[in-house]
């Protein structure tokens, strides 16, 4: 399930989680002698290689830096770290994820799931172990991910990406502004979908999106009211359903040129179309963005985000926000695309 979340501390700095609906007991797991399965070379997500026991079902063609993803129980530790900072999500928000870093390795621990290792400098990551391999590949792309393209020196923001006509369309908006659903229908007619929750924009040079899991967490009556060729669900909620997008228009994780921004407004009783100036494009895209509560990163991170802004164009459009509108919707941003209006 894809929940927007809030960091509870200062900067209060939000992005985009799947943990919420973790299906293990809220227990802390007790210490374990790590299993030693056996480890392949999966696929490509966001640019690394994937090397893991763990069979993912979302990843693309193509090769990369290696990333190691390992299940293996966590114990909790008397002293994880410095704390960094919580995640909290609800009506009455309440918490039930907090980081800590120790210098090397960041813990985190989430109410429903245990204690989690990110070491992005190797990199390197140990989820819990889950009955369900599906869990740990939706759950792998929040903030342990977040943390390792941070490292890398790449942005993480909470938002969608398809690729249109060589060149990619970032869907930016709060949550329930249905940019996940405009994303499906993107892929229902042919697009590739870049990312649907996380993504990650490489800044050196110019700005480009490089592509996350193939993977799309949908509502029920969107899953009925869209056709994804050849998708396959891999788990099922009452809530949501994540399915699998077809290998064939998967595609690798090479960097794709970022055309445009789309900043998405929930509700319009027409279509609307207007430039948002680089200076008010900052304060509405900055809090959609991964960022680590220290002056060095935010600054980092800001900078990397004013550098982003001021070659990318930001643009704010409305739509009617009903599934018959879909199709118009997406033939409307494709033409603006293939226009060079953006």
């Amino acid at each position: 399930m894809s929940v927007e979340f809030s960091l509870s501390n200062p900067s209060r700095n939000m992005i985009n989680q799947s943990v919420k609906d973790f299906s293990r007991a809220g227990a802390d797991p007790a210490p374990d002698t790590p299993r030693a399965p056996s480890v392949r070379t999966q696929g490509t997500c966001f640019g690394f290689e994937l090397h893991s026991a763990i069979p993912f079902r979302c990843l693309r063609n193509g090769s990369g830096a290696p990333l190691e993803v390992r299940d293996s129980p966590v114990a909790q530790v008397a002293e994880p770290g410095r704390f960094v900072g919580e995640w909290a999500a609800g009506p009455e928000p309440s918490v039930f994820a907090r980081l800590y870093n120790d210098g090397q390795v960041y813990r985190l621990w989430t109410r429903s799931g245990g204690w989690s290792l990110i070491e992005p400098r190797i990199p390197r990551i140990t989820l819990p172990p889950f009955d369900d391999p599906a869990l740990s590949e939706e759950n792998i792309w929040n903030i342990p991910i977040a943390l390792c393209l941070l490292h890398r020196g790449d942005l993480a923001l909470h938002a969608a990406a398809v690729e249109i006509n060589g060149s990619a369309l970032m869907l930016v908006a709060p949550g329930g502004s249905g940019k996940t659903t405009l994303a499906a229908a993107f892929a229902q007619e042919g697009y590739r979908v870049l990312s649907e929750d996380v993504a990650c924009i490489a800044i050196d040079g110019a700005p480009s999106i490089v592509p996350g899991p193939a993977m799309l967490r949908l509502r029920p009556d969107v899953v009925s009211s869209l056709h994804l060729p050849a998708a396959q669900v891999i788990r099922r909620l009452p809530s949501r359903i994540t399915v699998a997008l077809s290998t064939e228009n998967r595609g690798n994780c090479h960097p794709v040129p970022l055309a445009a921004i789309v900043v998405l407004e929930r509700v319009a009783a027409e279509f609307e179309t207007e430039r948002i100036p680089a200076a008010n494009a900052v304060p509405v895209v900055w809090p959609l963005t991964f960022v680590m509560p220290s002056d060095e990163w935010q600054t980092f991170c800001f900078t990397r985000l004013v550098d982003m802004v001021k070659t990318v164009p930001v643009w704010r459009f409305a739509r009617p926000l009903q599934f018959s509108a879909l199709p118009e919707t997406v033939a409307r941003l494709a033409a603006l695309c293939a226009d060079g209006q953006f």
